[in-house]
């Protein structure tokens, strides 16, 4: 199977969470995609152009999953143009100041989505479901243009949730978050069944996602402590959710940002389950995947260089 084929079938795989999605957050999930793809065209285009080399659609291929994946991690009412600014942060610093298809340390969808919470976390915030805000497409294109103000509107995840419980218990934070969490499970089984899909198709491999979901859900499960106010949070919760199924399945396994050797990869795997958790339960932000893949990305030819020398001592500098 060929790179384009691969690409091709990513793209299946990412249709039924892309449809749940879409059925829960509505259609402003269908057009961040739209715009992601059809950005992403034309600058892969003058990229390519610029920096001299041959149009290829390999490379234009890969420009649109990487919008598309972005897409897929952004709010329904975010406005264009920061959906814009992150696929052009995306392509440019993620992937052709490198060199361009197949050259990149880090993955690009990832670098766009951390640019994009870096300068607007409170716009990437707003998970609206379709249930609680204006639904028609006119309306939804009219904030998204920026038309319209949407500052009346929230939607916090259960993530964002569980960050500013303000000392519930886990029993008494689940009354609050057991709607929005039953949201983000549909949306992450519909990325679970594209993860199988992925799988039978041979186009990644089981090690990895389990690795990543070991790192994360051992940790969970050691800092639950039954629920109580000073809990991390359940293994079910951290598994489904924030960008834990879409991570594991379509974003960990990028081939080009990960490291090259099969131990290598069950490290880096831990690493970016660990990080997660880490983030989640410490730091400044709700979920942190996109900060562990990146900095788990940094680390990766350190790790595969470390694994070769284990593995064959003194032929390695």
């Amino acid at each position: 199977m060929n790179s384009q084929q691969i690409m091709i079938h990513t793209g299946y795989a990412l249709m039924p969470g892309f449809l749940l999605a879409t059925y829960i957050f509505g259609i402003g999930i269908v057009i961040n995609v739209i715009v992601a793809i059809i950005a992403a065209l034309i600058l892969e285009t003058c990229l390519q152009r610029l920096s001299q080399k041959p149009t290829s659609g390999v490379a234009t291929s890969s420009g649109c999953l990487t919008a598309v994946l972005l897409a897929l991690c952004l709010p329904p009412l975010l406005p264009l143009t920061y959906l814009i600014f992150g696929v052009i942060f995306a392509l440019v610093f993620g992937k052709y100041v490198y060199g361009g298809l197949g050259q990149n340390l880090f993955n690009p969808a990832m670098v766009g989505y951390a640019a994009l919470i870096l300068s607007a976390p409170l716009a990437l915030s707003q998970w609206v479901p379709v249930s609680s805000a204006v639904t028609d497409w006119q309306t939804v294109v009219a904030i998204k243009l920026q038309l319209v103000q949407a500052d009346g509107y929230t939607g916090a995840t259960a993530l964002d949730l569980l960050r500013n419980r303000a000392g519930l218990t886990m029993a008494e934070y689940w009354l609050s978050a057991e709607s929005v969490f039953g949201d983000q499970v549909l949306i992450a089984l519909g990325y679970l069944i594209g993860g199988v899909y992925l799988l039978r198709k041979n186009i990644i491999t089981l090690s990895l996602p389990i690795a990543m979901l070991l790192g994360l859900l051992i940790p969970s499960l050691l800092f639950y402590d039954a629920g109580s106010s000073g809990s991390m949070g359940s293994p079910v919760l951290h598994a489904f959710a924030g960008a834990t199924v879409i991570g594991a399945f379509f974003i960990i396994t990028d081939p080009v940002s990960s490291p090259n050797t099969q131990v290598g990869l069950l490290i880096y795997g831990v690493m970016i389950g660990l990080l997660t958790f880490l983030i989640r339960s410490f730091g400044a932000y709700p979920d942190g995947l996109a900060f562990a893949v990146l900095l788990a990305n940094a680390c990766g030819p350190l790790i595969d260089h470390v694994v070769r020398q284990m593995q064959s001592p003194g032929q390695l500098s």
